[in-house]
C-alpha cells in the first residue's frame, strides 16, 4: 500500500470479477463497501474508511492487475476439417494422394493471449516443412514450430483375380 493506493497482481487465469478481501483497519474504524463481499475488481474500485469519530474519512483505491500468459503452445492446427497431429513442437497432416498442398490456409488455437508468425491463416506454400514461432502473451516464451504437409502414396493396396490374391511387392 502505498499513500491510499492499493495495488496487487494475481496469477494469470484469476477471475477478478468476483472476488472478496480482508482488511485489517484501525480499531473502530469502518470500511465502505465491506471487502468481505464479492466484488468486480476488473476496474479500480474506491473504499472509504471512516474513523472511530465518524467524521474522518480516507478513500482508498484498490487496482488489480492479472499477470499475463506465460504459454506459447499450439492446441490445435487443421486445414479445413483435417486436424492435424501435434507431437511436441512437429505438427503433421496427411491429405489423399493428389491435394494440391501449394496454397493452404489453416484454423490454429494457440494458448491464451499467444501470437504466430507468419500468420498460418493467409496461403501458403506447404510442399516443403514451414516453420512457426509461438510467442506467450507475457512475451517471455518463444517456441519454433514445424509443420509437415503431405500426400499420401498412390498405391494398390490389394489385388485379386477372382477369389486368388495377389503379392504384391517392390518399393513404394
Amino acid at each position: 500500500i502505498s499513500g491510499t493506493d492499493i495495488k496487487i497482481t494475481l496469477p494469470f487465469g484469476t477471475d477478478i470479477s468476483s472476488l472478496s478481501a480482508t482488511a485489517k483497519i484501525s480499531a473502530g474504524a469502518t470500511i465502505s463497501p465491506d471487502p468481505t463481499k464479492n466484488r468486480d475488481y476488473t476496474n479500480p474500485v474506491d473504499l472509504t474508511v471512516k474513523a472511530e469519530d465518524g467524521t474522518t474519512q480516507n478513500t482508498y483505491k484498490v487496482t488489480i492487475t492479472v499477470e499475463k500468459n506465460n504459454e506459447a503452445n499450439i492446441l490445435s492446427w487443421k486445414f479445413v476439417d483435417k486436424l492435424a497431429t501435434i507431437s511436441a513442437k512437429d505438427i503433421k497432416i496427411t491429405f489423399p494422394y493428389g491435394t494440391n498442398i501449394t496454397a493452404l490456409k489453416a484454423e490454429v488455437e494457440l494458448s491464451e493471449g499467444a501470437t504466430i508468425s507468419p500468420d498460418p491463416t493467409q496461403n501458403r506454400e506447404y510442399t516443403n516443412p514451414v516453420n512457426f514461432t509461438v510467442t506467450s502473451e507475457d512475451e517471455m516464451i518463444n517456441k519454433k514450430y514445424k509443420v509437415t504437409v503431405s500426400n499420401s502414396k498412390a498405391k494398390i493396396l490389394s489385388w485379386k483375380f477372382g477369389d486368388k490374391a495377389a503379392t504384391i511387392s517392390g518399393t513404394d
